[in-house]
């Protein structure tokens, strides 16, 4: 049986602006939380570790914060076939900003 993730349903702009304008009360409001957001794609890279992960944002060009959206190596292909500028959903479990705000353990909305 599959747990059912609870998430809250968070507006992109919603989300980054918090973390934008007080990282204190957004980490108050969303760290620890799985929220489920629709963006647009802007970068699907791998870190050093070579964690896969999708950075999702407003589509303005240069845009910091933007949700960075790490996913599990099971999700290679389906990631693979992403592609820039698509809206995506995704439901993360908020971890916090590091330049952008992580989001953990994500899972793509179909």
């Amino acid at each position: 049986k599959k747990t059912q993730i609870t998430a809250m349903l968070v507006e992109i702009t919603t989300l980054l602006g918090a973390y934008e304008g007080n990282e204190v009360g957004a980490d108050n409001q969303y760290k620890g939380k799985y929220i489920q957001t629709t963006g647009i794609v802007g970068e699907i890279k791998k870190d050093i570790l070579d964690d896969l992960y999708v950075t999702i944002g407003t589509g303005k060009q240069f845009e910091i914060p933007e949700l960075q959206a790490y996913f599990h190596d099971s999700m290679n292909k389906r990631l693979g076939s992403l592609k820039k500028g698509q809206n995506l959903t995704v439901i993360c479990k908020v971890s916090g900003l590091m330049m952008n705000v992580l989001g953990k353990s994500c899972k793509i909305v179909e």
